[in-house]
């Protein structure tokens, strides 16, 4: 269980910018390198292989940042983020309709173009994915429905990034948030999973926020329960001791829907 003097991800404390800057920003840091460049490579093996494809993708993660949207941009026509806070969601809008003082994600774009066979400058790149999101909308899970009065239809593909291990307070919360992410993957449509194993922490500026921390087991499980089943995962142990975070893997999990798995009606 966190220690009490740990900050969390809804407590103001929280800053998206700061966040960015700390663990994906442009500077040349090993220790960050694994959990920016292991998920970006693994996502473009798994698209590139054509066991996830299809018009549509959502996107939750828990920071403004696009990393795996740069990717997905090369195979998803439709793409729509869901932002979990306001400021994420702010800057979001920023970046996607240029505006002075948007995050810069060229570092990000390079290093997405590098992978790719045919040479693409960065900028046409990242007009390319801005051309490809046709959605940014507010997903607040202080709400029964985290979508508001928003409609989506169900997605070939929801992908979602270190959202729950940074939001879920317990593993009660991150099951409920699980089923809802869930709801939104299509019959025969995928649910990406990428996630830090074991993590306890992890520093934004001078605070140390709380991290929920689980097995791959338990996430094996989680899939299971919610009708999917998992046709591909993977893991690379953390090789940098680090006192930002202290995960022990980060790991992937590439799962299909096989049937609808519908949650209790609240009383």
């Amino acid at each position: 269980m966190a220690s009490l003097q740990y900050k969390h991800y809804h407590d103001e404390e929280y800053d998206p910018c700061l966040a960015f800057a700390t663990y994906i920003g442009a500077d040349k840091d090993p220790s960050k390198e694994q959990v920016i460049e292991y998920p970006i490579k693994v996502l473009r093996d798994i698209f590139s292989s054509g066991l996830v494809k299809g018009d549509t993708l959502i996107e939750l993660t828990a920071t403004s940042a696009h990393i795996l949207i740069l990717v997905a941009a090369d195979y998803f026509d439709d793409i729509i983020l869901l932002q979990p806070c306001e400021s994420d969601e702010q800057e979001a809008q920023k970046w996607l309709n240029k505006e002075a003082g948007a995050i810069d994600h060229s570092h990000l774009t390079t290093f997405v173009c590098g992978l790719k066979e045919e040479c693409t400058e960065w900028e046409e790149h990242e007009e390319k994915t801005r051309r490809a999101i046709k959605q940014i909308v507010r997903w607040d899970i202080t709400k029964d429905n985290p979508l508001g009065d928003v409609v989506l239809p169900q997605a070939d593909c929801v992908l979602s990034a270190g959202y729950l291990d940074l939001v879920s307070k317990d593993h009660e919360m991150y099951l409920k948030l699980l089923k809802q992410i869930c709801s939104l993957v299509k019959i025969g449509g995928h649910l990406i999973l990428i996630g830090l194993l074991n993590m306890t922490y992890y520093m934004v500026g001078q605070h140390k926020f709380s991290a929920l921390t689980y097995n791959e087991e338990f996430v094996r499980k989680s899939l299971t329960s919610n009708g999917f089943i998992i046709e591909r995962s993977g893991k690379e142990k953390n090789r940098h001791n680090c006192d930002l975070m202290d995960y022990e893997y980060v790991a992937y999990f590439v799962s299909r829907k096989e049937r609808e798995v519908y949650m209790p009606e609240s009383p």
